[in-house]
């Protein structure tokens, strides 16, 4: 289990990596063929892992006020009608979200959840297993994150 969180610390300062190059000025470009942009990738990864791991697991989601209808499945730059938090807020955010995970969930990857998580065919059913899924989850969001660089380099 030591594993899991070994894995999620990594994953989680990848993704921090990758955000260093997102700046005020490219975080809302959303090139073509893309749906969403560098700063919906953030927030969207933050605001999932909350519900994912977090909620699921049966403990209290630590979200600003708006954070869920911004960046939830779903939803869209496009649609925004009011003012998104800033790329510094979402990036201190997601570093923080990693010292809650590891200090709230250290050594309860075993623990069943009450109410099972489906995610397409696959049921999850502990702590672990949700973790292991938002990983999964995250590291989609990343592999986003390194081709919007990538186009929008591209477009420049």
């Amino acid at each position: 289990m030591e594993n899991i969180i070994k894995q999620m610390d990594m994953t989680r300062t990848f993704l921090l990596m990758g955000a260093e190059k997102i700046t005020e000025d490219n975080a809302d470009i959303i090139p073509e063929g893309f749906p969403n942009s560098l700063r919906w990738q953030l927030g969207h990864v933050l605001v999932s892992f909350e519900y994912i791991v977090f909620h699921m697991a049966g403990e209290e989601v630590n979200l600003p006020e708006g954070y869920t209808e911004l960046f939830t499945r779903g939803t869209s730059p496009k649609d925004w009608t009011v003012d998104p938090p800033k790329v510094a807020e979402l990036k201190e955010r997601l570093s923080e979200q990693m010292g809650r995970f590891k200090e709230t969930f250290e050594n309860r990857l075993d623990e069943k959840i009450e109410e099972t998580f489906k995610a397409g065919p696959v049921e999850l059913h502990t702590v672990g297993e949700l973790v292991l899924f938002a990983l999964f989850h995250e590291s989609e969001h990343g592999g986003c994150i390194k081709g919007l660089h990538r186009a929008i380099k591209g477009a420049q």
